[in-house]
């Protein structure tokens, strides 16, 4: 991406977006289709640990990284994506909680008791680092799509919409708890796992949608073919 970019000309909706919407959306439904029809065993056994989402997504999260250096290059882009692309890869391979009592992205970690100190000051380090790898990308992407009105385009509405998946899932994971903690409301054990899978399920796809989205921002923005 140039330091200097330029305003590309209003884009209507393209197929790949369409594309995309109509395979999200068929998603869901197939994840709808498997919970009401399949035993919840079954459902957990895709959601839980060493399930299907968790163990595809890493590697997912690896090529990704490897797309955006072969696409950006070894520049600010290109480091800063890939580098973003392996904090998920590591996170959903459960590496931030594999070297610590909790996970270093938790607050209570570092006011447990018994836990050693090192341990608590190289987890924090870790995770400043991390979190200040995501808000840089973070603030450059916002950023560049002010300055190009990226949300003219094909591409930056299709970053938008990863960007949306991520916190959509986000609400998935902590929906259940919240409900349960503060509001003494409590989910049936389906509403549960509609929760769990279009979590699990929708964070294996981020990355397939964070690389259409480049794929698309190459081709149309910096003419790749």
């Amino acid at each position: 991406m140039s330091s200097h970019p330029t305003i590309q000309p209003s884009q209507p909706i393209q197929p790949i977006e369409k594309i995309v919407v109509i395979a999200l959306l068929l998603f869901s439904a197939m994840l709808f289709f498997i919970i009401y029809t399949i035993d919840v065993s079954v459902t957990h056994k895709l959601t839980s640990e060493s399930g299907f989402f968790e163990v595809v997504s890493p590697p997912l999260w690896i090529a990704l990284a490897v797309l955006c250096l072969y696409k950006l290059g070894f520049q600010k882009w290109g480091l800063g994506t890939a580098a973003l692309s392996l904090i998920f890869a590591a996170r959903e391979a459960d590496l931030h909680k594999a070297f610590t009592a909790q996970s270093i992205f938790k607050h209570h970690f570092y006011k447990m008791d018994g836990v050693p100190f090192a341990q608590k000051f190289w987890g924090g380090l870790v995770a400043v680092i991390c979190i200040g790898i995501m808000l840089w990308m973070l603030f450059a992407f916002i950023l560049y799509l002010y300055r190009t009105k990226g949300w003219r385009q094909a591409w930056g509405r299709l970053t938008i919409l990863s960007i949306a998946l991520v916190i959509f899932t986000k609400i998935c994971d902590r929906l259940e708890a919240t409900l349960n903690v503060d509001y003494h409301i409590f989910l049936t054990e389906v509403q549960g796992e509609i929760c769990n899978m279009h979590e699990e399920g929708f964070e294996m796809l981020l990355p397939v949608v964070f690389a259409i989205s480049l794929l698309v921002w190459c081709r149309h923005v910096r003419g790749d073919r």
